[in-house]
């Protein structure tokens, strides 16, 4: 047993052909047909060789006998080596068997990279001097192409589950670097404001894939949602401080608190949702909400006299903002606090709606009269004063009256609901 193995060597069969007697038929062909590949990706190599060796020989022999020099045949040398890395590279690469898996990627990646020597050595010799702005173009587009194959291939652990956040962050940078090499190239100014437009807008869709897909701190797991939006706003608020910087406006500052009262009103709620909270504000989420849009709509009042140059705020600002804040502060309280029950609740709703429909255009009115913008007051009574006719005013009280019988109907039906109850 001991001599079995030089047995084989010597009479050139293998193991399982000298116990069994018989001749592997499979062993044998599998064996000549990988000496056929052998021999074929050999002859493939070398066939190669030839045809681009003879393909320089040829430009530089005909270089030198036009020009004396080698100028253009660089130019071909780019080439020949572009072509190379598409049919040559992956056949060198298969000569090591560790290199393998990665043949498509080193066959691509050097195709980009002859790709950007060959336009180098074109604008050279062109005296031109485009090559950053074509260079980046084409760096970009075929990376759109290129990156997945060499993201998949890639042996990074740390890769795993993230390769589409990686691809679209490393586009991103790609198109941003375009952007800046034709801002420098068309000697512009526009790059910051086409940068933070573009961040501003691909982030949307790309911000929502990294954030799943990357691992954040403990305090913000089960808050992704709050970082998007956080996130989002700040871009936007930068997008149109970098407009107002490059049209040399004044605007910003209305613009953004405008824009964050806009946004709060749908932000703060999740905000609110997902923070952690002290023991007041978590039992009292709508009250903060309340508070904080109330406190930003002051803050754009104030702005908007800044901006405007008057002197408005307390005078008309104030005073009609309140009358106006009364509406959803009353049916917020009366809706959340009241100790009451269901049919109650909306029952005072339907009444405080009421009052504040018949109410609010008095209260506005004396703020007019005050400062002397209205020749013509508004009275209590006139919604109700059927008998002058049907008109805008009267139609108001219709509605006012509609709210109160709703009102109504709604305190009786609690009334019964309570009685059938018991």
């Amino acid at each position: 047993m001991t001599l079995l193995r030089d047995i084989c060597a010597v009479l050139d069969v293998s193991e399982h052909e000298l116990l069994t007697a018989s001749v592997d038929t499979e062993r044998r062909t599998a064996e000549r047909l990988a000496e056929k590949y052998l021999r074929l990706a050999r002859t493939y190599r070398v066939a190669q060789y030839i045809i681009y060796g003879a393909t320089l020989l040829g430009l530089g022999i005909g270089n030198l006998a036009s020009q004396g020099t080698l100028s253009w045949f660089w130019i071909g040398l780019a080439a020949v080596l572009l072509a190379a890395s598409l049919t040559l590279a992956p056949a060198l690469v298969s000569l090591r068997q560790e290199l393998i898996p990665y043949r498509a990627s080193i066959s691509l990646m050097s195709a980009l990279v002859f790709l950007e020597v060959l336009l180098l050595f074109c604008c050279l010799y062109s005296g031109g001097d485009w090559f950053s702005m074509a260079g980046m173009s084409v760096l970009f587009g075929l990376s759109l192409f290129i990156l997945p194959v060499v993201l998949r291939q890639l042996p990074l652990p740390v890769l795993e589950g993230r390769r589409l956040s990686v691809y679209l962050v490393v586009e991103t940078a790609l198109l941003e670097l375009l952007l800046l090499t034709g801002c420098l190239y068309s000697g512009g100014d526009w790059f910051p404001m086409a940068a933070v437009g573009v961040l501003f807008g691909l982030s949307l869709f790309i911000l929502p894939v990294v954030l799943r897909q990357l691992p954040l701190p403990a305090a913000l797991e089960g808050r992704r949602l709050s970082v998007y939006l956080v996130a989002e706003t700040v871009l936007l608020e930068l997008l149109l401080l970098t407009g107002c910087l490059y049209s040399g406006g004044d605007w910003f500052p209305m613009a953004a608190v405008g824009v964050l009262f806009g946004l709060s009103m749908f932000i703060v709620p999740v905000l609110l949702w997902q923070l952690p909270l002290g023991a007041f504000a978590a039992r009292n989420k709508l009250l903060v909400w309340f508070i904080v849009e109330t406190a930003l709509l002051f803050v754009l009042l104030a702005v908007g006299q800044w901006y405007s140059g008057g002197h408005w705020l307390w005078s008309i600002g104030v005073p009609v903002t309140l009358v106006g804040l009364a509406l959803p502060w009353g049916l917020m309280a009366v809706g959340r606090y009241l100790p009451l029950g269901p049919w109650a609740r909306g029952s005072l709703c339907f009444v405080w709606l009421g009052l504040w429909m018949w109410l609010s255009p008095w209260a506005v009115d004396r703020v007019m009269l005050v400062n002397g913008w209205n020749d013509d007051p508004y009275r209590l009574s006139w919604p109700f004063a059927f008998s002058s006719g049907v008109g805008p005013v009267q139609t108001l009280g219709v509605i006012i009256l509609t709210m109160w019988m709703i009102a109504a109907a709604l305190a009786v039906a609690g009334i019964l609901a309570e009685r059938r109850h018991r």
